[in-house]
């Protein structure tokens, strides 16, 4: 898909169009056209819209009359779009031909959007530049150096629409798509029109009314957002970036919180600054101080938030999230080396829970007198997440193996770090693939698993998946942990890890960010123990799974949860996994 898009925007247009297929006479049809596609089946308007869009960027005509008409079908063409997406936007991994086909599309159709005024803009510039315009033709010079300002925001906002698209889809953008946007932003600096408000229009945000805010909203979707975050986070990162856009800066001199920059000359997006003390000439370096400190102050209770979308949609997971990101240490980035191989991959807390207890399903590691598959309470599930993962400790005990929890997957290895492993996947993608997943892997059959998380995924032109991951731990062991004084007869289990980070310290690695979080008192289930424990900090919170480190309250169990902790090890070590599937 994105090899069609690099041919949209290394297009260069011709305007020998004569005249429109659906709008034959622009003044008495133009207003027919419009109201007809409310009426027409969504596939015909998506057609007509879609060509109508096409033929309108080679229309030989004033560009007055061609911004006219594009913004007159702009209603239109947004509830397209939006019908459109809601056909796809549930699965972010497209596992159906008539999906691919309607993302397609979409993209598509938005490319062009954004290519049409981007072209609108480069012509109005040209004359500017060219033209050489008289006393009487002041009118008109003003005229073109508004509608210059009004098309720089359009082309830039339809090239953020088209890049939120594109993440949600786990896509990289075209070629020139970055050498697009710096073009407009450095015309706007020159000609310093890049600060100027403009007067709304119709279908622009309220709040991105310069060059210069259109400009840091689209920075900051690519900058929050490389292939990290899930489908939802993304919705809801870009409902609320439009209010931040004031809160970073760009500068050509390098100061001491330009944690990222622009080649401006390239074709690439924002970059992490490695060379705190090198200036480049073509650089435009990026503060994101005020925009951390912003973040930061809204993790606390009582936050103060710039509106009521914040407040609504950031969620603590996607709140450290930026906050990592714009405070990341660069000294933290590793270099990746080119490896090939293959690696035994298992998706899921769930999962992982199995692999590490012998082949054992949840239920029976519990060493419960009590069936558990007999409980319920509404009140009690009601509060639990979704997520497949609660739902299997909560609900369906009955199912003595799952399919998708005793299923072992195989990845190509690309590359590989110090922390990690660049993955590819070529065989259908699965639901449980996503990104925050924790998962196992194994490089041999004679090696003992290894916890990772998936930190990025995205798409590659080969028609295969890429995926990065980051190890966690290689020691490690299954467990069951409850939440005390829940109002239900029987305590709730739920999946658990147990492992010594990097400082021989346990940490605890939980199935739901929702259910469990920091001053938190937990009982630990080991075989048929029990511990008390309170939850401190949490190290990585997704939407799968949250690792934190916790005080074991009763010390005097302690050797207790070493010995059985050192077992599980030992015995994880020797135990032949196959053998105990047969």
């Amino acid at each position: 898909m994105v090899v069609k898009l690099d041919k949209l925007f290394d297009e260069n247009i011709v305007l020998d169009l004569k005249i429109l297929t659906y709008i034959p006479n622009i003044k008495k049809d133009l207003d027919i056209w419009t109201a007809s596609l409310a009426e027409l089946e969504l596939g015909e308007a998506a057609k007509q819209i879609f060509i109508t869009l096409l033929e309108l960027r080679r229309l030989d005509c004033h560009d007055f009359v061609r911004f006219q008409i594009i913004q007159q079908i702009e209603p239109n063409l947004s509830h397209l779009l939006l019908s459109l997406e809601q056909h796809y936007l549930s699965n972010s991994l497209l596992d159906t031909k008539r999906d691919q086909q309607i993302s397609e599309l979409v993209l598509e159709i938005k490319s062009n959007h954004a290519l049409l005024y981007i072209e609108l803009f480069k012509r109005t510039q040209a004359t500017l530049e060219t033209y050489k315009f008289s006393f009487f033709d002041f009118n008109l010079k003003k005229k073109l150096n508004v509608f210059r300002k009004q098309t720089a925001i359009l082309a830039i906002n339809h090239l953020t629409n088209l890049l939120y698209s594109l993440q949600l889809l786990y896509l990289d953008v075209p070629k020139n798509f970055w050498t697009s946007a710096y073009y407009i932003y450095q015309i706007a600096c020159f000609y310093q029109f890049n600060l100027d408000k403009v007067e709304k229009i119709a279908e622009q945000s309220i709040d991105i009314d310069s060059t210069e805010k259109a400009f840091a909203q689209l920075i900051l979707l690519s900058l929050l957002n490389s292939h990290k975050l899930r489908q939802s986070e993304i919705k809801e990162l870009m409902q609320c970036i439009a209010y931040w856009t004031s809160l970073i800066h760009f500068s050509e001199n390098q100061g001491h919180q330009s944690h990222y920059y622009l080649d401006i000359q390239s074709d690439i997006g924002p970059k992490l600054n490695l060379q705190n003390d090198i200036q480049h000439q073509n650089f435009y370096y990026i503060n994101t101080m005020e925009l951390a400190s912003y973040i930061e102050s809204t993790l606390h209770p009582n936050a103060h938030y710039y509106s009521k979308v914040e407040e609504k949609s950031l969620t603590q997971v996607l709140k450290r999230h930026i906050v990592t990101t714009l405070n990341l240490n660069p000294s933290r980035i590793r270099p990746r080396y080119e490896e090939q191989g293959t690696l035994e991959v298992t998706l899921g807390i769930t999962s992982a829970h199995f692999f590490l207890s012998h082949a054992k399903h949840f239920k029976e590691t519990l060493d419960l007198d009590i069936d558990l598959s007999l409980q319920s309470n509404n009140q009690v599930l009601s509060q639990i997440s979704s997520d497949k993962e609660i739902q299997l400790s909560s609900r369906t005990h009955e199912q003595r193996f799952n399919a998708e929890i005793t299923r072992i997957y195989h990845a190509d290895i690309i590359n590989r770090s110090e922390n990690g492993y660049g993955l590819q996947w070529h065989s259908q993608v699965i639901k449980n693939l996503r990104n925050g997943e924790f998962i196992l892997i194994k490089e041999h059959q004679d090696k003992v698993w290894t916890g990772a998380l998936i930190r990025w995924m995205k798409h590659s032109q080969q028609q295969s998946l890429e995926f990065g991951i980051e190890i966690i731990t290689k020691s490690m062991c299954s467990l069951a942990v409850s939440i005390p004084k829940q109002n239900t007869a029987l305590p709730i289990y739920h999946p658990a890890i147990l492992y010594k980070n990097d400082d021989l310290d346990y940490a605890i690695i939980l199935p739901s960010a929702q259910v469990f979080y920091e001053n938190q008192n937990l009982l630990l289930r080991l075989g048929q123990n029990e511990f008390k424990i309170f939850l401190k900090h949490s190290s990585i919170l997704t939407q799968s799974c949250a690792i934190f480190s916790f005080d074991l309250l009763e010390r005097s169990k302690q050797p207790m949860m070493d010995r059985y902790f050192e077992h599980q090890i030992s015995t994880l070590q020797t135990q032949d996994l196959w053998e105990s599937l047969k």
